[in-house]
């Protein structure tokens, strides 16, 4: 299978988890966030290279950060780092510029979703080259209302048809390149790059994505991820 570029975002702040500096560097059995998703992302092996993106602050903080487990967790590992935006997708943005690639498959995966693994990586690359793009997700498993700004509720929506997204979601690299020079010409507020993408009217595939692989966002995520680390030694750098 065809090795693609994995573009990281990881400047998140982290407010919500109330650790006052971004999210990525926070600890999992004493391995920084970040390093647990690059690691299980390289055990892939579907990876030819990787672009982290942090704080424009934070360039070199990672840099001294990574550079401790390049001989160890992160062996073989090609990566380089970009200075993320305003916004997530600023961020993307900026990633994409770096990337000299004129063919092939992006992936745009969470920093903070270290428990995706490679059957979940191999399933959407396989979605996306029958369409140029995919995304990873799983069924709704909660009854869905829309509620209006009083918090009455409008609608209850049909679970049945709704899926929640997740990372990794990849593209056909110029296709991605295309929606992001629409997002320029077009300024709109999304929350994934899959959206950008149907702005263009380009269907977007389905792979299976799993409940495990969870965006650590909350301290009770924090929780759960060091209990799956705890309940499979190997953890998320082995799967």
């Amino acid at each position: 299978m065809d090795k693609m570029t994995v573009i990281v975002p990881a400047a998140g702040a982290g407010k919500r988890l109330g650790l006052g500096h971004n999210k990525a560097f926070a600890l999992l059995q004493g391995v920084p966030l970040l390093v647990h998703c690059l690691a299980m992302i390289q055990a892939t092996g579907l990876v030819q290279k990787v672009v982290v993106v942090v704080g424009p602050g934070e360039i070199s903080q990672a840099e001294a950060l990574l550079s401790r487990y390049r001989n160890t967790l992160l062996q073989g590992l090609v990566y380089h780092l970009a200075a993320g935006g305003r916004e997530r997708q600023d961020s993307v943005a900026n990633a994409l510029r770096t990337i000299a690639d004129t063919s092939g498959y992006v992936a745009v995966h969470d920093g903070a979703r270290p428990f995706a693994g490679k059957k979940i990586f191999a399933a959407t690359l396989a979605a996306a080259k029958t369409t140029g793009a995919a995304i990873a997700a799983v069924p709704v498993k909660d009854t869905i209302k829309a509620v209006d700004k009083t918090g009455l509720v409008t609608a209850t929506l049909d679970r049945g048809v709704l899926q929640a997204v997740q990372t990794p979601q990849i593209f056909e690299i110029n296709l991605l390149r295309r929606a992001y020079a629409y997002l320029q010409a077009h300024p709109v507020a999304v929350t994934d790059d899959a959206s950008l993408v149907e702005l263009l009217g380009q269907q977007v595939a389905v792979a299976p994505g799993s409940y495990e692989n969870i965006k650590i966002t909350t301290p009770e995520d924090l929780a759960w991820a060091e209990f799956l680390l705890t309940r499979d030694q190997s953890g998320c750098l082995k799967r």
